[in-house]
């Protein structure tokens, strides 16, 4: 017996690992308003930013003088000089840099980034209590910690699982005319396209002795697909004796079927 690939198991973790990259970039986008809040003396902190980058500015804003007179009443402290902002401000445009980076390569399950990511994160967890300790006052930081650490975890966990489902079944060749249903006749072909135009391959697999081409330019064209905006949909061919059919899900994959049977798919990402 064939196994057929799960696709609702394979569509859940491919959206587990992308919700870990989008929760990375909320992560960047919060963790920056908060630096340029701090450095114009807004006053106003979101909650939803990494500790390093914001405590690393803040003490050298309050070691350069940086804030008001009052804060500084009775401490007779000397002030270092502005360079010491300017080295801290580099440091944390530097470490979400970094944060940057594996957002945008761990597109295409690049999960060494994401595992690198989850790294740097668990250590300003760790930054975060050494600096202000365990409090009440901290329960909303430290939710926000817990969960994107828990988000990265659960996509590099998806990235493995992803990796254990098959994309592809092969389906047994059977000799002889035998192979093919002689009651099915062939779809005609609708037109030839030119193949010296450049198309993208969404999915190919060769079965039966042809090859199945799933893209936006083909040789032999049985079947398209026209539309504005592009939803599920499902285009079928029966050549040989069999059915053949390539479509979208809608949902992020495309497949490939021979008799009503999938035997490939894969995640589209655009």
């Amino acid at each position: 017996m064939n196994q057929k690939v799960s696709m609702p198991e394979a569509l859940v973790q491919t959206n587990r690992y992308n919700v870990a990259r989008s929760n990375l970039l909320l992560l960047i986008a919060f963790t920056a308003i908060n630096l340029i809040l701090l450095t114009t003396g807004s006053g106003t902190y979101f909650l939803f930013s990494a500790s390093v980058p914001y405590t690393f500015t803040d003490l050298a804003m309050f070691f350069c003088g940086m804030y008001p007179a009052e804060i500084y009443e009775g401490l007779g402290m000397e002030f270092f000089s502005p360079a010491l902002f300017y080295v801290a401000i580099g440091f944390s445009v530097v470490l979400l840099g970094l944060y940057l980076l594996s957002y945008i390569f761990s597109k295409k399950q690049k999960v060494g980034w994401l595992i690198f990511a989850l790294v740097l994160f668990v250590l300003d967890t760790a930054w975060m209590f050494l600096y202000f300790g365990i409090s009440g006052e901290l329960i909303m930081d430290i939710l926000f910690h817990g969960w994107v650490i828990v988000s990265l975890s659960l996509g590099i966990y998806a990235h493995f699982k992803l990796k254990k489902i098959p994309t592809e079944v092969n389906v047994p060749t059977i000799e002889g005319e035998e192979a093919a249903r002689q009651d099915i006749l062939d779809s005609k072909v609708l037109r030839y396209a030119d193949n010296d135009v450049k198309a993208r391959i969404f999915l190919e697999n060769d079965i039966y002795g042809h090859k199945i081409v799933y893209r936006r330019v083909n040789g032999k064209v049985y079947g398209e697909y026209v539309a504005l905006l592009e939803r599920t949909h499902l285009l079928t061919a029966a050549v040989d004796g069999h059915t053949y059919g390539a479509g979208f899900d809608g949902r992020g994959f495309v497949y490939l079927t021979v008799d009503g049977m999938l035997i490939a798919q894969k995640a589209r990402t655009i």
